[in-house]
């Protein structure tokens, strides 16, 4: 069972249980939306473990949830149990307290997935835990892990006024991978196709794993997204319902901003609602990111947009015709919304630049003291990527996704964009494009300008 990119993770869950084995109990925390791969890298951690895993179901009662966890009991431990275990449990804190016994010799690792729907019965299920821990085990070598797909949930309750607060031993919130981690999933696929992939499925392992390299990304993009049941057309609803009521007004938030509503009136405006506290609401749950103007001179006020890319991919391009696409017409659409497609690839293309930007520093590069990020003005003059040290710009860039190489005429363009920010330091300022049609010889030869491909985005 190969576990792609989460050495950390593992490490993590790796260490905790060496500290329950030698009598030092471990309560751990692993939260995350649907699909970025909770189940697949614990279930991988369990083997070969003494261990129970079990997953709540939805809708279940308190007494469903607790008979089902004794038969869990029975079923993956066996003989050693059989005898011990009832045939349910009457509260959480019994069937707690019966796992640390069972802990006090040999260790024994108890992971509930999707805890969050065990408090649609038991609304205080994380105090039950926060006190069993509290007042039952000292040194039982037991570690226990919650996992969860509600985000807000699980983050309420490890949060100051979370009965977890401060009580879990290992902490650690899984994202769908970023776009230079994502590689490893599909290593032999051209950069440029390669970013169209990500493009589409996000960092979700699922979503790579099925993205076939010995296809076409057209090919690709008809089997999972534009064939009724494909995997991209269904997936976002369910990463979405584990997290948000429909009823808030998340969805059309959302749809606005793939729509390129980026301020705050104009989202409201377009959602037609009131947006404050589903705006922080989606914020908090990691949906959306908050971006402000770097440095001094810019827009004052902030952008909002999708920060999942493959979420953003679904509501830019398939949710508005998802019937359609179920009724048997996703060639046709697949047409029809092929600029919404360009123009998305384009910005997961620009932010991909500012990670690789980020990365030059780091490798030296540039100035170890700078800060990467982008820059606009009144909507009228915007630049992608801006490093600054200090106050002084040290690079000006500009992100293109088009196959005809960059000119001259582009490196103007750039120029006359940067006149709007502060003077440069004494080093200069170096102009960057990062371009999936590369630069003309009338461009190639200035000696302060740099120009990136996607392989030198994807490494």
């Amino acid at each position: 069972m190969e576990v792609i990119g989460r050495a950390v993770e593992l490490a993590e869950l790796d260490a905790a249980w060496e500290r329950a084995a030698s009598g030092a109990p471990e309560l751990a925390v692993v939260w995350g939306r649907r699909r970025v791969g909770k189940t697949y890298l614990l279930t991988h951690f369990a083997e070969g473990k003494r261990s129970v895993y079990f997953t709540a179901a939805r809708q279940d009662t308190d007494e469903r949830q607790l008979q089902r966890f004794a038969d869990a009991l029975r079923e993956q431990l066996g003989d050693e149990v059989a005898d011990l275990a009832p045939a349910s449990f009457p509260t959480w804190e019994a069937a707690l307290r019966f796992v640390g016994g069972i802990a006090r010799t040999e260790p024994l690792l108890v992971v509930l997935d999707e805890a969050p729907r065990l408090m649609s019965g038991h609304a205080d299920f994380a105090d039950t835990v926060s006190a069993v821990w509290e007042n039952h085990i000292r040194s039982q070598k037991l570690m226990l892990v919650l996992s969860g797909s509600a985000v807000a949930v699980m983050e309420q309750m490890l949060g100051p006024q979370g009965g977890l607060h401060r009580r879990a031993g290992l902490e650690r919130r899984m994202d769908p991978f970023p776009l230079i981690d994502a590689r490893a999933f599909l290593p032999d696929l051209p950069p440029g196709d390669f970013i169209q992939a990500y493009a589409a499925c996000g960092g979700y392992p699922l979503h790579l794993r099925r993205w076939s390299a010995r296809r076409s990304t057209e090919e690709n993009l008809e089997e999972l997204a534009f064939t009724p049941g494909g995997l991209l057309l269904r997936d976002a609803p369910d990463i979405l319902s584990e997290d948000l009521d429909w009823r808030g007004g998340y969805e059309r938030v959302l749809t606005a901003m793939a729509g390129g509503a980026r301020r705050r009136s104009r989202i409201a405006g377009r959602a037609q609602q009131r947006i404050d506290y589903t705006l922080d609401r989606l914020r908090r749950a990691g949906y959306v990111r908050t971006v402000r103007a770097l440095g001094t001179g810019g827009a004052p006020d902030p952008y909002y947009e999708i920060a999942d890319d493959y979420l953003a991919y679904w509501f830019a391009v398939l949710r508005d015709d998802a019937d359609l696409i179920d009724g048997g017409q996703g060639p046709a659409v697949r047409q029809r919304t092929s600029g919404r497609w360009q123009t998305h690839v384009a910005r997961v293309f620009e932010e991909a630049a500012r990670q690789h930007a980020q990365r030059l520093v780091a490798a030296g590069a540039l100035p170890q003291d700078t800060i990467i990020g982008r820059w606009w003005k009144d909507e009228t003059v915007e630049i992608d990527v801006l490093g600054l040290t200090g106050d002084r710009p040290v690079l000006v860039g500009e992100c293109r996704w088009q196959a005809r190489p960059l000119t001259q005429r582009d490196l103007g363009d750039l120029r006359r964009r940067a006149a709007h920010l502060p003077e440069p330091g004494p080093a200069g300022l170096t102009f960057a494009f990062w371009s999936r049609g590369g630069v003309d010889e009338t461009l190639a030869g200035h000696p302060d300008v740099r120009v990136f491909t996607p392989a030198d985005i994807v490494g």
